[in-house]
C-alpha cells in the first residue's frame, strides 16, 4: 500500500534536489557581468596610471634639460673671444672646438665672425652654442643623431664628443628658438643679442593611445 509523504518529508526532498538549469544560467551570467564589470574598471585604472606616470616622466625630464641648459646658457659670454681681441690667449669658438677635435655638427658656421652675440642658435644645424669665460665652447643641438633628441657637448677642455640630453622629444618642434620680443621664431640670431625664449616639446601616449604634446618654454640671456 503506498504512503502519502508528509509537507515535511515533501519539504526535505525539494531541498535536496539543488538548483535547476535556469537558475545556474542565471548566476552563470549575473558572475559574468560582474567579472566583467570588475575587469573594466581594473583596465582603466591600469591606463591611467600608464598615462599619468609616461606624462609625469616626460615633464620631468623635461625640467631636468631645461635646467641644465639654463644653468649654462646664463653663464654664457655675450661676446665671444677672438684671437684678435684681449685676451689673446684665449682661443676663439673655432679654434676652441678644433683643438678639442670635436667633430663638428653639419651646417655649423665655418667663420668666428659669424658669432657675433652669445648664445648663438643656428637654424642650420639647429645648434645653440655659447661659451664660458674660460674659453671652453659648449653647443645643445636638436637632431644630431636621433630625430627625438637633443645632445649635449659640455664646455670642458677634454670632452669632445656630443652625449644625449633628452629623448622622446617631438620630431619636428622638439626644440624651437623665438625672439622674446616679437614672440616670432628666430630665423636672424645675431639681430638678438643672445637673449632668446627656448621652447622643449616632449610627447606622451594619452588613454586612448595617441600621441599628445608637453611643452616647456624658458627665456636665457647672456649674463654678462
Amino acid at each position: 500500500m503506498m504512503r502519502l509523504r508528509t509537507s515535511e518529508e515533501h519539504r526535505v526532498i525539494c531541498n535536496e534536489q539543488g538548483f535547476t538549469l535556469i537558475e545556474m544560467l542565471i548566476s552563470m551570467s549575473m558572475g559574468l557581468v560582474l567579472i566583467a564589470g570588475l575587469s573594466s574598471i581594473f583596465i582603466a585604472d591600469s591606463n591611467t596610471s600608464r598615462v599619468i606616470s609616461s606624462r609625469t616622466e616626460r615633464m620631468g625630464d623635461l625640467f631636468l634639460a631645461s635646467h641644465l641648459m639654463q644653468q649654462d646658457l646664463r653663464e654664457s659670454k655675450s661676446k665671444p673671444f677672438t684671437t684678435t681681441t684681449p685676451p689673446t690667449s684665449t682661443p676663439s669658438i673655432l679654434t676652441n672646438l678644433n683643438t678639442r677635435n670635436v667633430s663638428l655638427p653639419s651646417g655649423y658656421p665655418s667663420s668666428d665672425a659669424t658669432f657675433t652675440a652669445l648664445p648663438y642658435w643656428d637654424a642650420k644645424s639647429q645648434t645653440l652654442t655659447y661659451q664660458t669665460l674660460e674659453g671652453n665652447v659648449g653647443i645643445f643641438q636638436y637632431q644630431r643623431y636621433a630625430n627625438n633628441s637633443i645632445y649635449w657637448l659640455r664646455p670642458i677642455s677634454n670632452i669632445k664628443l656630443f652625449a644625449e640630453l633628452i629623448r622622446d622629444l617631438d620630431t619636428t618642434n622638439g626644440m624651437t628658438v623665438y625672439d622674446p620680443a616679437t614672440n616670432k621664431l628666430v630665423k636672424t640670431p645675431n639681430a638678438l643679442g643672445g637673449g632668446m625664449r627656448i621652447d622643449l616639446k616632449s610627447v606622451y601616449r594619452n588613454q586612448n593611445k595617441q600621441s599628445s604634446a608637453l611643452s616647456l618654454s624658458f627665456l636665457i640671456w647672456p649674463r654678462n
